[in-house]
């Protein structure tokens, strides 16, 4: 009964909205019609007027067709006319003239058309608005419940109820799938009313669709029976939204990872937890929802883990993956990126990236490197063929002689020296370029490479030149992202890769993600990129542990 009686308000709505666009539409032209028909008018005055200011003797036939030829009539009888013409009688001071002219509709037919579409463009944009907004009566969308969006992502949503209650929820999702939407749909309107569609019956239910293509959902007071079920019942309407596009798509063309926790919880580390719970979901052939929760000592464990992650790491709780970057001229992997995830044992899969900002200890920065070189290089013995691998390191360890040493007598005795890159960021070589030069020297001695990564602006080729054993630049992200629809991206690119040609070296992008930016980045002269455009983070290559 319910279900019936929320169809026939509805119903009735649509009725409603169709009937006042039409009442409105019809008085607007009524209105416009009347503002035509009195200019037409006033122009028939002005005739009489210049008619009037001759003297009698000069009023021929022809001079009074002259005139009103001039603003588009003509002189008639009082009888009435044909060819859609009308005849009107205008008088100025005792002189009375009857006048031809095309009737209003006809005359003014392109302005017509003109608002008429204007009108309707403004009631359709009205409509989608209360379709967005107003679609759900019960719950309508507050400037508290918005996402906030920092660095291309969006951080969770979260409310100060003025009595917490226990039993209740928030869940934040992120939804990323393997299809390109077509560029007529707009993901964000689309996917705000569909899951304002579904999930109607609960209180609040936020959607943004981020820059780098997943969509941020926020559900708020959830009941604890319903977080278990609530993702999976988000993935079936996702892929069910998707399948109707593309009927052959399978269900692990959507991922899921989300993360529920309670009122007042730190955004950045809901967020954090929902990203990595994304990389697992991504990285897993048959799970595609990965959920973890926000504990009340997940806030203390992340602003003191510094100790705990190096603890993971030297005690090998650790998985090593390889992002491939692809070759356009080769048309296969030409090196593969190491990349680091710590398996925390109440956090879960923890990528470098999350708690590396977590981490001053210089003593920490060193064990973590001499870490990833370490089993990088032994992955490289193991492996057959001739692949490079670039591996990055921070900045601190590069002005470390100690370090350096180290690094260099671990690389000769590997044997794979030429297999082995090292990517420094654009930043970096700023502001250490003396320290990081000395290393590099001493590292091309031994046939290693070095990439210049994360860059974002022009860089003359003198500053290219004057790094050792320089074989490479990557473009960073945000640089690449949308860059089919950014000229001046497009711009920064081509002289990019114009002063690298200047000295022999290609120019890779990182983080490809639709068809339309790898054919911009070809057109543009990049001879390679990586991203999930390619392939996602190889599968485990090495577990290590003890």
């Amino acid at each position: 009964m319910k279900q019936f009686l929320e169809q026939l308000n509805s119903r009735v709505m649509q009725l409603y909205v169709v009937g006042f666009s039409v009442v409105t539409v019809v008085v607007l032209n009524l209105l416009l019609l009347h503002l035509l028909h009195l200019k037409t008018h006033q122009q028939g005055i002005d005739i009489v007027k210049q008619i009037h200011v001759l003297r009698e003797d000069t009023r021929s036939t022809e001079k009074v067709e002259q005139i009103a030829q001039q603003y588009g009539f003509s002189s008639a009888s009082e009888t009435t006319s044909s060819d859609g013409l009308e005849n009107e009688v205008f008088s100025y001071q005792g002189l009375s003239l009857t006048l031809s002219h095309p009737s209003v509709i006809k005359r003014y037919s392109a302005v017509l058309i003109f608002f008429n579409i204007l009108f309707f463009g403004f009631l359709m944009f009205c409509y989608r608005w209360l379709l967005i907004y107003r679609v759900r009566p019960k719950a309508s969308y507050s400037r508290n419940t918005q996402i906030c969006v920092e660095n291309n992502a969006a951080l969770p949503t979260s409310i100060e109820p003025r009595k917490p209650d226990e039993s209740l929820f928030n869940v934040f999702a992120l939804v990323k799938w393997r299809y390109i939407i077509d560029s007529t749909i707009d993901p964000q309107q689309h996917f705000s009313v569909l899951l304002a569609k579904h999930f109607a019956d609960y209180t609040k239910c936020s959607v943004k669709y981020l820059s780098s293509g997943a969509l941020a959902v926020t559900f708020e007071q959830v009941p604890w029976g319903d977080v278990s079920r609530i993702e999976k019942r988000l993935h079936e309407v996702v892929f069910q939204a998707l399948i109707i596009m593309r009927p052959d798509l399978s269900r692990k063309t959507v991922k899921i990872g989300a993360c529920y926790y309670q009122a007042k919880a730190d955004q950045t580390h809901v967020y954090q937890l929902a990203r990595s719970a994304l990389a697992v979901a991504m990285n897993n052939v048959w799970q595609h929802v990965h959920m973890v929760p926000l504990n009340k000592t997940h806030a203390t464990t992340m602003q003191s883990s510094e100790d705990d992650f190096i603890a993971y790491i030297q005690k090998g709780q650790f998985v090593l993956f390889f992002q491939p970057l692809f070759c356009f001229k080769q048309q296969d992997i030409k090196q593969s990126e190491a990349l680091l995830r710590v398996r925390h044992n109440q956090l879960g899969l923890i990528s470098a990236k999350q708690f590396i900002p977590q981490i001053h200890s210089q003593s920490h920065l060193n064990t973590l490197d001499k870490t990833v070189v370490a089993h990088t290089l032994r992955v490289l013995k193991k492996e057959a063929d001739h692949t490079k691998v670039s591996i990055n390191l921070h900045h601190v360890n590069w002005c470390d002689d100690t370090f350096v040493s180290w690094l260099v007598c671990e690389i000769q005795g590997s044997g794979v020296a030429s297999r082995v890159q090292f990517e420094v960021s654009a930043y970096d070589y700023y502001h250490h370029h003396r320290s990081l030069l000395q290393a590099f020297s001493a590292l091309a001695k031994l046939g290693s490479g070095v990439l210049l990564d994360q860059v974002t602006d022009v860089l003359p080729a003198k500053t290219l030149r004057a790094i050792p054993a320089m074989e490479a630049v990557k473009l960073a992200f945000e640089l690449v992202h949308h860059i089919d629809t950014n000229q001046s991206q497009q711009k920064s690119v081509r002289q990019i890769v114009h002063q690298a040609e200047r000295i022999g070296i290609p120019v890779y992008a990182v983080g490809v993600e639709t068809q339309a930016e790898l054919n911009c980045l070809q057109q543009l002269g990049v001879q390679g990129a990586q991203g999930y455009y390619f392939a996602e983070l190889l599968q485990q290559i090495e577990l290590v542990g003890y």
